[in-house]
């Protein structure tokens, strides 16, 4: 029986802020590390691998004193840069619920662009 990754869901109130450091869709596995269906999949709300969180994750703390929303969010007036890593850190993603039954499409699956994206988790009461 082979083992289902971790999964988790990044927090959809920092999403609005990482979009600068997303870059276009040619861009963003240069400057996250990530692939555009998982940016899509973050964008929806829905779950992603935990390594894929964690990636997207690293890469944003390096960048997020050049992100106005994470500077506002999370400011620190001790840090070099003005940022508290540690509180957005802890915030950046939650588990996913974990389903042990057989493995199904899950809503959302075929989602295309960021719009779309945006719209199914809405539509689907997704917070944030």
């Amino acid at each position: 029986m082979q083992r289902r990754p971790e999964m988790c869901i990044v927090n959809r109130e920092l999403v609005e802020d990482l979009e600068p450091l997303v870059g276009s869709q040619a861009e963003v596995m240069q400057r996250l590390g990530i692939s555009w269906n998982s940016w899509i999949k973050i964008v929806a709300g829905l779950p992603v691998r935990k390594s894929v969180a964690q990636r997207l994750r690293d890469r944003a703390l390096a960048q997020a004193a050049t992100v106005q929303g994470l500077r506002t969010k999370f400011p620190c007036s001790s840090a070099p840069d003005g940022i508290n890593r540690a509180a957005l850190e802890s915030v950046f993603m939650a588990p996913a619920a974990n389903d042990a039954g057989p493995a199904t499409r899950p809503a959302g699956y075929g989602l295309r662009g960021v719009r779309q994206a945006r719209s199914f988790g809405m539509s689907e009461g997704v917070p944030g």
